[in-house]
Formats: structure tokens, sequence, C-alpha cells
């Protein structure tokens, strides 16, 4: 209902059902309808989604330049997830030459503003900043 009375953090809370799949069939052209509602309001969690579904290509034409637009959008507001793929960007090379110095100073900022790393995450930081990282 949040959604449908124009909420961004509910219509961003709906594309990330679509999106995953959760209570409805799972949808990335309807996940990326409620993300771009919410982000023209200024949920800066769907900027990052959207830009995370452009560099994926999920609901979209895979498009790296323009993941990293939007990606880069959250990540200037302080959103450690996009601060943290702005990093797999120059660790994965997409669409960027593969530079494991600015890598590591992403995922520097991203775990300094709370990023909270999964088990791929933790083998990225273990190779970008060797013994520097230190799981927690």
């Amino acid at each position: 209902m949040a959604a449908e009375q124009g909420n961004p953090d509910g219509q961003g809370s709906l594309g990330y059902c679509y999106a995953e799949g959760i209570g409805v069939e799972q949808d990335y052209a309807e996940a990326i309808k409620y993300f771009q509602l919410a982000a023209e309001q200024g949920n800066v969690e769907a900027l990052y989604n959207i830009g995370y579904a452009y560099a994926q290509g999920d609901g979209v034409e895979q498009d790296y330049g323009k993941g990293l637009e939007y990606i880069t959008l959250a990540a200037n507001q302080g959103y450690p997830n996009a601060i943290f793929v702005i990093g797999d960007y120059y660790y994965m090379g997409w669409g960027v030459e593969i530079d494991l110095d600015k890598a590591a100073e992403y995922y520097r900022q991203a775990l300094e503003a709370g990023y909270e790393p999964d088990e791929t995450d933790q083998e990225h930081l273990k190779v970008v900043l060797g013994d520097e990282y230190q799981p927690q």
C-alpha cells in the first residue's frame, strides 16, 4: 500500500520484493519500475539497486557505465553497499581497467562506512587488502 501511495521507502521495498521474488513472482522489469519511482524521490538504496541491475543486466540491458553512474550517486550519499561495489568495479574490471589500488581505496571506505562483507566480499578483501584486512 505504501508503494501505491507514493512512499519512496515502500516503492524501494516493493522493487526489492520483485527483484528477489519475495511474496511475488520475480520480475526484474517491475523491480526497476519501483526502484526508479523511489530513486526519483531521493531513495539512495533504490539508486544503488538500479545501478546494480545495470551492472548485472537484471531487467535491463547490461551497461556497466550506466550502472556506475547510479551506484556513484548512491556512494556519494554515503551508502556503504554502493561504495563497496565501486571497489568491485575496479577489482573485477567491470567496464573499467582493473586497478587494485582503487579497489582497495573503495573497499576501505565501504568498511569505514559500516559495510558488512559476505563470504565472497571477504575473499575480495583478502586479495586486495591482504594482511590489512582482518575479518571480524
